[in-house]
């Protein structure tokens, strides 16, 4: 379906349709509780307020709310052009376009209120929306209808797609499943196993020209929820601008059901998830803090599983962060857990990227976007970097890559690096202090970004893009410590709960900080903003 043939159809809606959207009253309330009586997909939504009706202060509230959450991503004007969009992929949505993915009315068809209010409220695994349950359902309410003046959608849908009664999931539906999905070709682009490997993947794009990468299946991942019947509204209303077709008119109900119950078992019962909101808290403990992921300290801790979400989109990556968190009353220490199958920590090579983890404070009760804060709304950030711990133990040289380089590249070096292996004689690389500063010109001239490192942890501030700034050195007071084994990291920080540094998070038992995640896969190409990251949670100290 291409942007013009929307546009056509917007056009004979304003022309011909005659149930028009009434955004004040209680018709909308009247449709909503019918649908949900009649077993459709608003089910999700039973325990939440009705809609409200639209007010001019409802619509002065969205645009505030606006501009607080979704601005950076979607722009001012809700065209997918905010300061964050370049960091992103997919690219963020352009409203004007008045185009949605997810939907419970036909394909081609504008979504209905509830549509955008639950992709708000949910968010969109897959991609960098983020969940906005944190705010309130009034709330999510203002955004949803101020979204739709944005994409000037007036009018209510001529028909919604009413969800049949769901069949088992018998042996029997699952071989149907399995068979349909050869028979539709959906190995094409989500591949053999619903990996989103197919031999189309890598040439998928979406209605604006952008790559529109398949769904990986097997994560769990489905956008516009992961309830079976979420998934038989896509498979019948297709994803409107991007390359999922509906199979309404191609595929059975008793098919499209099939259809789901087989691409459910690829992921078994894992579903994922957006990062939301939530409390973390650090429980009070006696003795002091160990750097030792592995110390017994954490056996007993209560770990919080915080879902991640990809800035950039990719087949491989982790799908939560284990968080525990413990104080003594004069320190914090966070131990933070994540899955990473091919550990990565060195940073000498221009094609070398390193894993890393990052623990993000708000410096004010009222957060500011979790996108590194903003102007006037300042955040901590405590960011440990493998490539940095390697460093503290031996310094890493071009030498690590590439054995015997000096004989390759100095000739007459030979004598005191030889390069026949038959010869040990190659002089060992020197931990970073016994170096000769003759060598290290930074270093003998006293440069401030060429001081050795005493902590693979750095301590920072940010307001925003492009911002990120190291503290000074005699301010940097955050220690910490990574182990890897069997595919995953286990990282763990320790500072004091306060510091004199005004730029440093202040911490006490009692009150609760603003706090975020974020892991970086070295070997999956992250680095700076391409990461996986989380929305802003509640730590909260013991007292006791």
């Amino acid at each position: 379906m291409s942007i013009g043939w929307r546009r056509a159809a917007g056009n004979r809606r304003d022309a011909g349709r005659e149930m028009k959207r009434t955004r004040i009253g209680f018709y909308g309330v009247i449709l909503a509780i019918a649908v949900f009586l009649a077993g459709g997909e608003f089910s999700h939504a039973s325990e939440e307020m009705p809609p409200p009706g639209v007010t001019p202060e409802l619509l002065e509230q969205g645009k505030k709310l606006y501009t607080e959450d979704c601005a950076v991503c979607h722009g001012t004007e809700g065209k997918g052009d905010g300061t964050g969009a370049y960091l992103l992929f997919p690219k963020p949505r352009n409203f004007t376009d008045g185009i949605f993915k997810v939907r419970s009315t036909p394909t081609g068809e504008l979504p209905r209120d509830v549509d955008l209010y639950r992709t708000i409220s949910e968010g969109m695994p897959g991609s960098a929306m983020s969940s906005f349950v944190s705010r309130t359902e009034a709330e999510r309410w203002a955004l949803t209808y101020y979204v739709l003046e944005m994409a000037d959608i007036r009018e209510e849908p001529e028909r919604v797609i009413q969800v049949p009664p769901e069949p088992p999931a018998t042996p029997e539906a699952l071989a149907e499943g399995k068979a349909l999905y050869t028979t539709f070709k959906c190995w094409e682009c989500h591949g053999d196993e619903g990996r989103g490997d197919g031999p189309s993947a890598a040439t998928s794009r979406d209605d604006w020209g952008y790559p529109n990468p398949p769904n990986d299946f097997t994560r769990g991942i489905y956008k516009g929820g992961g309830e079976n019947e979420d998934i038989y509204l896509r498979f019948t209303t297709g994803m409107d601008g991007a390359t999922m077709p509906s199979y309404e008119d191609s595929a059975s109900e008793e098919q499209r059901w099939a259809l789901v119950h087989y691409l459910k078992s690829l992921a078994g019962q894992k579903v994922a998830a957006q990062p939301g909101t939530g409390t973390i808290t650090a429980r009070k403990v006696t003795g002091s803090f160990s750097l030792n992921p592995t110390h017994p300290l954490w056996d007993d801790a209560p770990a919080s599983q915080i879902p991640v979400m990809l800035l950039w989109q990719r087949q491989q990556a982790a799908d939560t962060v284990s968080v525990k968190a413990a104080h003594n009353g004069s320190e914090i220490a966070f131990l933070l857990e994540w899955e990473d199958w091919e550990p990565a920590a060195r940073f000498i090579r221009h094609q070398d990227y390193t894993d890393g983890a990052a623990i993000q404070f708000s410096l004010s009760a009222e957060p500011p976007h979790f996108t590194m804060g903003e102007k006037d709304g300042t955040t901590n950030l405590w960011y440990w970097r493998a490539d940095r711990q390697m460093d503290l133990a031996r310094f890493q040289d071009v030498e690590d890559v590439y054995p015997r380089v000096v004989a390759d590249d100095y000739q007459f070096a030979k004598d005191r690096y030889p390069k026949d292996i038959e010869r040990p004689g190659h002089l060992a690389v020197l931990s970073a202090p016994a170096h000769d500063p003759l060598y290290l010109a930074g270093v003998s001239v006293g440069n401030l970004v060429s001081t050795w490192r005493t902590s693979a942890v750095e301590d920072l501030n940010a307001e925003g893009f492009g911002t990120l700034t190291a503290q000074k050195k005699q301010e940097q007071n955050v220690t910490g410590q990574g182990f890897w084994l069997n595919g995953v990291w286990k990282v763990v920080f320790v500072r004091s709960l306060k510091s004199e540094d005004p730029l440093d998070v202040q911490l006490a038992p009692g009150a609760q900080t603003p706090v975020a995640f974020a892991v970086w896969d070295g070997s999956q190409g992250d680095r700076d903003g391409q990461k996986a990251v989380t929305t802003w949670y509640d730590l909260r100290l013991d007292e006791e």
